[in-house]
């Protein structure tokens, strides 16, 4: 079975990485799957691919605006004749629906990553063109079946992480209590209400912590000045674009404070594999990988003082953080990249033996007209 992965995404961010686990594992499975991803070729995802030498095809477009992309990937369906194209970001899910209408016996997957509401109308358009539609949470998944797709034509398979980058935190003897944020900063991600659960958690901690708050984005002199207003500048830093990888095991904690568009969190997964108990808001989302006490502790979202308290609980109850991270140990199974390129794979045998049922039932009723 022959599979196009779209992706026209500029950075490595989370949506890229899902690109590169999947393609790698379907070039590891052999006979069962021919992969390759096309992508533009001045794109960090394109030059990855390239350094681990996995198939790759670089576009010289990108804009799903641009008549040139379709004439161009047109030509790559001509010449590859893939069974399904599976699209993974939004620029590359119109680029897929247009390719469908082209291409009507192709199968097309498009996966959705946000969570923000999807509106009926041109913006759900490309969603209504694909065979199957994958949220890679049951939220995302029922917001597409709220905005009139097909529920028959939704899926969910959460996104997954390589446990095999990170290693296991090394810090619980440390003078000083580390929370940990990772993330951009921008509004979605609820730094604003992190600061005021600081000023909170200052009121009624007085010992030895601090926070850490690792990404880089256009809120930065905001929040730094939301810090010194409240008062905290000393107990956050802001440590701009930083690899998880090395943060993570120099934490106590991983706080992940969203207050909307949370897809699947992979700073929960990477908290559960480097052993750091994880503190999360109540998004559906998160909540579909957190049970609270259990893998994790939930602050209801947007409440900063529900966000303080879960912080001191972690902060002096040793026992609960044992606790949690050995919930979070066994929930990580669930989520690692090698289950999730195998329920696509599932996926795409599924969708493959429907169309191919479809065609044999069609010849059946054409030779019997």
């Amino acid at each position: 079975m022959k599979i196009l992965l779209l992706d026209f995404g500029k950075a490595l961010r989370g949506g890229q990485r899902q690109v590169f686990y999947l393609l790698r594992s379907l070039v590891s499975v052999g006979n069962r799957f021919e992969a390759i991803a096309a992508c533009p070729r001045n794109g960090s995802l394109c030059r990855f691919l390239e350094q681990e030498k996995l198939p790759v095809l670089p576009l010289r477009f990108r804009s799903a605006a641009n008549p040139l992309l379709y004439t161009e990937l047109q030509h790559v369906v001509q010449r590859f004749q893939p069974d399904i194209i599976h699209t993974n970001d939004a620029g590359s899910a119109w680029a897929g629906a247009v390719l469908k209408i082209k291409n009507p016996k192709t199968l097309l997957v498009h996966t959705r990553r946000v969570s923000y509401p999807l509106k009926p109308g041109i913006r759900s358009w490309k969603y209504h063109q694909a065979d199957l539609n994958v949220g890679v949470s049951r939220e995302i998944t029922e917001g597409m079946i709220q905005a009139g797709i097909a529920a028959e034509k939704t899926a969910s398979i959460h996104s997954g992480i390589d446990i095999t980058r990170y290693v296991p935190h090394g810090n619980e003897d440390a003078s000083s209590f580390i929370f940990q944020c990772i993330g951009a900063l921008t509004p979605q991600k609820g730094y604003s209400v992190l600061i005021e659960a600081v000023r909170i958690l200052q009121t009624k901690e007085s010992g030895s912590w601090h926070v850490r708050i690792a990404g880089k984005g256009p809120l930065l002199s905001t929040l730094q000045n939301q810090a010194a207003l409240a008062g905290v500048e000393e107990k956050i830093t802001f440590m701009g674009e930083t690899d998880s990888r090395l943060v993570l095991p120099q934490c106590h904690a991983v706080v992940v404070p969203s207050v909307d568009g949370e897809g699947s969190s992979a700073t929960i997964k990477e908290g559960w594999v480097t052993h750091v108990p994880v503190i999360c808001s109540s998004l559906p989302s998160n909540l579909e990988l957190v049970q609270d006490q259990i893998s994790g502790l939930t602050a209801q979202t947007g409440n900063a003082e529900a966000l303080a308290n879960a912080m001191l609980n972690c902060m002096h109850n040793p026992i609960l953080r044992k606790q949690v991270i050995s919930g979070g140990t066994q929930a990580l199974q669930h989520f690692t990249a090698d289950h999730m390129a195998r329920s696509y794979m599932r996926l795409y045998e599924k969708l493959n033996e429907i169309k191919d049922h479809s065609h044999v039932s069609s010849a059946r009723n054409h030779t019997k007209g």
